[in-house]
């Protein structure tokens, strides 16, 4: 069984980075990095000693030593969970279901209504996760450019031609509405289907990530680039309609514009492969593939039923 780390775990922990192999699971944000990171003794020694942070880490034991150690919690809002962290001792692959099944019970209880996993492709882990529970949701490809600059000089699109306006805070609906077409109904069905669902589970590798959106003739959002700066450099997303009134070079000119010359990543789904085509003319370069998976967890739903009861005269 698998419980919080406790301050009394501490002393076990060196004895675990010297056991564990490297993260097994990543964050948008890692994934854009690219990098596995191997277990940070400090970090975590520190988080055993507050109460605070120990509250969304969890370690399986046997005797005195750690075998696992896990770390889950909210994406962006309680219904949606994200297993952030997984590191196991050498050895333990064949274990991981357990503990990615286990991490369910904590995060039901919380409120949420999926618990998502991104496993690097050919991962050992990905049939672990299927053994969990979890169902495959979408693949995606992680694109990286050396200079933001030089990306926007070959989109060929002046800063004139990058005609998107802010995101307000009434357009989430219409975005929503955009997301729903842009996105195929089975993806949908297991990354979440309402929109309270897809802001839960929406991810933001930059701390401060900016939202501008392009109008359609009829009012209707068309195209959605989110924009930000994270540790790696510039990120940005795309999302448009089949009807949009630009192309993907404009997108990405709005996307890498005001990056200097950061490094530009952006992450694309296997079911938007012509996104893909266009980066690579621009000068991306597809540095890593990844498997989003998803725990779906059963939610109590109240509901009026039909009794009988006799009544006396």
């Amino acid at each position: 069984m698998i419980r919080h780390l406790h301050p009394t775990d501490s002393p076990s922990l060196l004895q675990f980075k010297q056991a564990a192999g490297p993260d097994e699971v990543f964050t948008l944000a890692e994934a854009l990095k690219g990098n596995r990171r191997s277990f940070p003794l400090v970090k975590y020694t520190s988080v055993a000693l507050s109460p605070r942070a120990w509250q969304s880490c969890w370690v399986q034991t046997r005797r005195t030593r750690v075998r696992c150690l896990l770390r889950a919690g909210p994406r962006s809002g309680p219904e949606a969970w994200e297993v952030s962290q997984l590191y196991l001792a050498k050895g333990l692959t064949d274990e991981a279901w357990d503990v990615l099944e286990q991490i369910a019970t904590p995060a039901g209880r919380s409120g949420a209504r999926r618990v998502f996993v991104r496993l690097p492709a050919e991962s050992p882990l990905y049939e672990q996760a299927r053994m969990a529970g979890y169902e495959h949701a979408y693949s995606e490809s992680v694109y990286r450019a050396a200079s933001a600059a030089s990306v926007v000089a070959k989109t060929g699109v002046s800063e004139e031609g990058i005609s998107m306006e802010p995101l307000d805070d009434d357009g989430r609906y219409g975005l929503f509405r955009l997301y729903c077409s842009a996105t195929p109904v089975g993806v949908r069905a297991k990354a979440g289907q309402t929109l309270d669902e897809w802001l839960a589970a929406e991810e933001n590798p930059a701390r401060k990530p900016r939202d501008w959106v392009l109008h359609g003739g009829n009012g209707s959002l068309e195209a959605h680039v989110r924009t930000g700066n994270f540790a790696g450099g510039r990120f940005f997303s795309v999302m448009c309609s089949r009807n949009a009134p630009c192309g993907y070079e404009q997108l990405v000119a709005a996307g890498a514009s005001d990056g200097g010359d950061s490094p530009v990543f952006t992450a694309v789904p296997a079911y938007n492969d012509s996104f893909g085509m266009v980066l690579e003319s621009l000068g991306f370069t597809q540095t890593g593939t990844y498997d989003v998976l998803v725990k779906t967890l059963a939610v109590r739903v109240s509901r009026p039923v039909g009794a009988v009861m006799a009544a006396g005269s």
